[in-house]
């Protein structure tokens, strides 16, 4: 059991000291190239209290590189002293949210991540999260029009990531739809992310909920293989005629022979997370504020391409030139698929 821990805001003028550490000692902000941090020097404060104890705070932030970084920078305003460890690769990351978040021994007091089983391991595990605290902003309406809205308390939708399409541009008919993509010609031959990440669950969901028995056929036929960068770079160079993707590997191609679509019927919405424990200390609080605040909402939506909650901030220009166009089949669908993964 982790042993009680006194709670205080690493974020004061107090000058507390702060050390952060995720499952296993260390505090994650991860992706497949992204950083690792475990925090042990003191909060940056005028009035430091050398006498004053460390107290641990765990941060797990399986955010994207581009994203990880900026918000690094603004917690390690305050923690200057923060030291950068090895990067999680998704293997590893897919084994923990599947079989290991929520066990109070391996669970950080802070969860940020978009693997739908964290969220179906905290319906098993709920008891140990927090209900989300009053005050953090209201979900934007783009989201709450087509059923974002959280269902249960333990958990908040911090941005919305979106997977669209690509495809070479040999391929006549040009590709409009998910629909296009159960065609002879391309349905064995679309590269999509490999089995580690949610990707091939949630292409073979939708497929199948927007084009039925054909969708459920082309999905089966996908090659669940390559991650978005190497996705970008073989649709380009036409060893794949289509690919499913994020915004950010579809704004650019090295060769200029692709073309990114944002779907007629919609991009896929996969909602990024946010868990808080009950016996969080308040710092882990403070650090989840600072997630939602519109400095860092801003530079979800302009550095990571992801749709962010909060009202008043822009979208990035692909969404906001689709109408913020985006397919959802609903919580209860998302819930079942997470446990099935």
């Amino acid at each position: 059991m982790r042993p009680a821990r006194r709670k205080h805001s690493a974020w004061s003028s107090s000058g507390r000291w702060m050390r952060c550490s995720a499952p296993h000692g260390k505090v994650c902000a991860t992706a497949s190239s992204s950083p690792s941090l475990q925090f042990h020097g003191k909060a940056h404060s005028p009035n430091h209290d050398d006498r004053s104890p460390i107290m641990p705070s765990r941060l797990h932030l399986a955010i994207p590189p581009n994203i990880a970084r900026h918000v690094i920078s603004e917690i390690q305003s305050a923690f200057p002293d923060a030291s950068i460890h090895p990067p999680q690769t998704h293997d590893e990351m897919d084994a923990f949210f599947k079989n290991q978040f929520g066990h109070p021994d391996h669970t950080a007091d802070l969860t940020l991540t978009a693997y739908p089983s964290a969220l179906s391991r905290a319906i098993e595990a709920k008891d140990i999260f927090a209900p989300m605290p009053a005050g953090l902003p209201e979900m934007r309406e783009e989201l709450l029009r087509v059923g974002l809205r959280e269902p249960l308390p333990f958990f908040k939708v911090v941005a919305v990531v979106t997977m669209l399409i690509i495809h070479h541009e040999s391929v006549v008919p040009p590709v409009e739809g998910w629909a296009d993509l159960c065609r002879g010609d391309l349905a064995a031959d679309v590269v999509i992310p490999p089995h580690n990440t949610p990707a091939p669950m949630l292409y073979a969901h939708y497929m199948e909920k927007l084009c039925g028995e054909e969708g459920r056929r082309a999905s089966a036929l996908a090659q669940a293989k390559l991650f978005p960068q190497d996705i970008n770079k073989t649709v380009d160079e036409g060893t794949y005629k289509a690919g499913m993707v994020f915004p950010a590997f579809a704004r650019t191609f090295r060769l200029g022979n692709a073309r990114a679509v944002w779907p007629k019927e919609g991009a896929i919405a996969v909602p990024l997370l946010a868990f808080l424990r009950k016996d969080a200390p308040d710092d882990a609080l403070e650090v989840l504020k600072i997630i939602f605040s519109s400095k860092i909402q801003t530079i979800i939506a302009d550095n990571g391409l992801f749709c962010p909650i909060r009202e008043g901030i822009a979208l990035f220009p692909e969404m906001a030139a689709h109408d913020s166009r985006l397919i959802w089949s609903g919580w209860e669908d998302y819930i079942r698929l997470a446990a099935l993964r």
